[in-house]
């Protein structure tokens, strides 16, 4: 059983991990709204990879 010190920064990285990945979708559909499609597109894979990150 993990301490709930260790259990507590784990979930603090995980949220910021799903703080930054909801950020770059957000960007992304904004870009994406703007018919800026190359950045649109590099901040979905932002996404992913934040996501990658708490999944």
């Amino acid at each position: 059983m993990i301490s709930k010190r260790l259990e507590d920064a784990i979930n603090a990285q995980i949220n910021a991990e799903m703080w930054s990945a909801y950020l770059y979708l957000s960007m992304s559909a904004y870009c994406q709204d703007k018919g800026y499609a190359g950045m649109a597109n590099w901040f979905a894979i932002q996404f992913k990879e934040e996501q990658d990150h708490f999944l």
